[in-house]
């Protein structure tokens, strides 16, 4: 009996707590919360109250009446009727009555708090999963200043946090004025060409109105099918603008939910706090990806222009027009990091390009050029427009197009022009970057300033050349002969080193001029000259002393080894056959006397070593012509 009751009794005890606890949960949630104190306090005066009236009005009763029973069963009748009491009994039913009706009615109302919790349990979820969207949509736009990644993460956010069929995202470039999609998802790719407005289009007026959306009518629907000639913009059901003040950063277009269910107001105000998040994510990042450019645009143009200055020190160090082609090419490829290129100069006895130097290709694959349509056509667009063009604006344009030079690549990324007082001197051509890069107007710029700098030194190249060269000949003139051989002459005398001198005189010149002309006695000049240049090295100087007679100085050269190059040049002029002026005549025959000497061997200064060879070469004249002779040997 004891454990019944006491079982009872921690039943109503636990049954009162949960009571309790619902209902002071419903106050805090209510925004009145109560103390801890209060709440234990207020707990354990519900139970004594509950315990006291129990014991009161049920238990003593029933005690009473539990007793009677016991004395009727044990036979004591009398005394058991005495003692028993109607109106305790009736008390008795009364009081459980009333303790059913208060359970019932407890149940009822616990019943209905239950409900009004898991009511806002549900709203709790949904509040906690927007928080859990808007949480994860901060990580992913604050872990990136990469453009391309943080629209991504955004995309992928509508259409697998959100449920979206589609999304796509559109940016504000307000250098071109125009509203273009960036990157997309779920919608045809047809709309990357084709869904493109400018800032002044209507859809943007509807997009910033009071709502800060725009869900488009079928009416307006039809109205974009018409604007930008495709039905797939049908797909596109809420637009919704990407701005941090009142600075436009793009758009952000969604399609419908995959359940097609409508867009409720909450999901549109969660997916606006993502936008938000978005747009101040996705400007910092153009920002700093503009800001990037800048500095890479400006470490380029200090490169480029320490290049020049370098470039122009390097091209002013010399006047040798071949080395300065070759220094030229070699700048033109290395700083652009290119390692092939052609360089082209007009011919001075031809009006045509000609090839000077290359990188990068063989002999063979130059040749080829000329018979490259693409490269003719190329070529002839240079000429006219002379100014450096990309080989990918040159193949898009339509007149490339009708041209013979359909499915060709244009061997080379870039044509630069150089130009001298606005015509065409030359024309460079540089392949494509090793890195794989493409070139930019930085680059063209960089070219169009380096060419110039390249015009000028092959200018002053050229007309330092003409003032040291002979005309007929091509040959070094008498003035520059003298100022070699006095530096010849002096560094013999620093380094104790040899020089050999050559002089040379066509045997009966004046008879071939008195014949058959001075023009035919011109070419004769040429053709020997190009045997002298053909039998000497780079670091010797042929020159033409004059009228006929020419010098050639042999630094580094001993008197046997000068012998051996003055008879290979008398043999070649002996057997070379003259082209005769007068058609349907005979070739003409020429020889040449040569005389050698040395110094320090034969002579103590520059005056007497011409004088020494000067003289030898009078003995080969004496002795018959058509001879070398040494001096002091012969």
């Amino acid at each position: 009996m004891n454990r019944g009751k006491m079982n009872i009794a921690i039943k109503l005890d636990l049954l009162i707590f949960m009571v309790c606890t619902v209902v002071f949960g419903l106050a805090a949630l209510a925004g009145q919360p109560v103390t801890l104190p209060v709440f234990i306090f207020t707990v354990l005066a519900v139970i004594a109250t509950v315990h006291f009236t129990l014991s009161r009005k049920v238990l003593y009763p029933l005690r009473q009446f539990i007793e009677i029973a016991d004395k009727v069963a044990d036979g004591n009748v009398s005394d058991g009727l005495n003692d028993l009491k109607i109106s305790e009994l009736e008390e008795v039913q009364g009081s459980f009555t009333k303790i059913v009706g208060n359970l019932i009615e407890s149940r009822m109302v616990i019943e209905d708090y239950i409900r009004a919790i898991g009511e806002m349990n549900k709203e709790l979820e949904k509040k906690v999963d927007s928080l859990s969207v808007l949480y994860s949509a901060s990580q992913n736009m604050g872990g990136s200043l990469n453009v391309d990644t943080l629209i991504r993460n955004l995309i992928n956010t509508f259409t697998d946090r959100l449920a979206i069929s589609g999304a796509a995202i559109m940016l504000y470039n307000d250098k071109s004025d125009l509203v273009s999609i960036k990157d997309l998802l779920g919608i045809s790719p047809e709309l990357f060409a084709r869904f493109r407005f400018y800032s002044d289009n209507q859809i943007l007026v509807n997009i910033f109105d009071e709502k800060g959306f725009w869900k488009p009518s079928e009416q307006e629907q039809n109205l974009m099918v018409a604007e930008f000639e495709t039905n797939e913009v049908r797909a596109l059901k809420l637009f919704m603008p990407m701005r941090i003040k009142d600075h436009f950063v793009g758009l952000v277009v969604l399609s419908g939910k995959k359940d097609k269910t409508d867009f409720t107001e909450p999901e549109i105000q969660l997916m606006q706090a993502i936008v938000g998040l978005a747009s101040t994510s996705i400007n910092n990042a153009m920002l700093f990806e503009h800001s990037e450019t800048t500095k890479n645009e400006l470490d380029h143009k200090v490169f480029n222009l320490m290049t020049l200055q370098q470039s122009g020190k390097v091209l002013s160090s010399t006047l040798d027009l071949k080395e300065l082609i070759n220094i030229s090419i070699d700048m033109f490829l290395e700083t652009v990091w290119s390692n092939k290129g052609i360089l082209m100069l007009f011919s001075d006895d031809r009006p045509e390009l000609e090839v000077k130097a290359f990188k990068g290709m063989s002999h063979e694959e130059v040749l080829e050029l000329k018979k490259d349509a693409a490269e003719t056509w190329a070529m002839t667009t240079i000429e006219k427009e002379k100014r450096p063009i990309l080989a990918q604006e040159l193949g898009t344009r339509s007149s490339y197009q009708s041209y013979s030079t359909v499915n060709r690549n244009l061997p080379f990324a870039v044509y630069i022009p150089m130009l001298k007082e606005g015509e065409l001197y030359g024309v460079v051509k540089v392949g494509p970057k090793i890195n794989g890069e493409s070139f930019t107007e930085n680059d063209l710029e960089f070219f169009s300033t380096l060419s110039s700098q390249a015009v000028i030194a092959f200018e002053n190249a050229r007309l330092y050349s003409l003032a040291i060269t002979d005309s007929i000949t091509k040959l070094y003139v008498h003035r520059y002969f003298q100022l070699r051989l006095d530096e010849e002459v002096a560094r013999s005398r620093r380094y104790n080193s040899t020089i050999s001198l050559l002089m040379c005189d066509i045997d009966h010149f004046k008879l071939i001029n008195d014949n058959y002309g001075h023009q035919q006695g011109d070419l004769i000049l040429k053709e020997i000259s190009k045997i002298l240049r053909k039998n000497v090295r780079n670091t010797d100087i042929a020159a033409r002393y004059g009228g006929e007679e020419f010098a050639i100085i042999l630094p580094e050269t001993t008197q046997a080894d000068a012998k051996i190059v003055a008879e290979r040049i008398r043999r070649d002029v002996s057997q070379c056959e003259f082209p005769s002026i007068i058609p349907g005549q005979p070739p003409l025959k020429c020889s040449i006397s040569i005389g050698v000497a040395g110094f320090p061997l034969n002579a103590d200064s520059k005056d007497q070593l011409i004088q020494k060879a000067d003289s030898s070469l009078y003995r080969a004249k004496d002795m018959g012509r058509n001879k070398v002779i040494l001096c002091g040997t012969d």
